[in-house]
């Protein structure tokens, strides 16, 4: 049988944690594959996250530096700078150290993935990728 403080703790976590899943949360997603980045903008505004896209690295960092979102899904495979590059650009910015840095890719050779986590992404997903499962990468932290 539980104790009334931690059954009171256990509510107070329970109510933390539907607070945060229902928290809306803004997103800049970047991928220069026009189909790819408005299917995934839509399943994500279907799910309650605000999503900022564009088609480049360059217009990711302006929009990271104009409206300080939650967390950033970037596709590494970029025509101008990667996706790698871009984390790196990111993290150097003292602001973004705890911006939440999710990487979305059609390859997820091993390397390739410690590569990521070198240039400061949270998360490493490989596409296809459900809608849960990114959501969630979105939303941890």
């Amino acid at each position: 049988m539980f104790a009334i403080e931690e059954l009171a703790s256990s509510t107070d976590d329970l109510r933390t944690s539907t607070a945060m899943e229902n928290q809306r949360l803004t997103i800049v997603y970047v991928d220069d594959d026009d189909l790819v980045r408005e299917t995934i903008s839509t399943l994500l505004t279907d799910e309650g996250l605000d999503v900022h896209a564009c088609e480049s690295v360059a217009e990711a960092i302006l929009l990271c530096e104009q409206m300080d979102p939650d967390a950033v899904l970037l596709d590494l495979n970029m025509p101008e700078v990667d996706g790698l590059e871009a984390a790196k650009r990111l993290r150097r910015n003292p602001e973004n150290r705890t911006l939440r840095l999710v990487a979305l890719t059609g390859g997820g050779a091993g390397d390739l993935r410690r590569k990521a986590k070198e240039a400061g992404f949270d998360e490493f997903l490989t596409k296809p990728v459900t809608t849960a499962v990114l959501v969630r990468a979105l939303r941890a932290g």
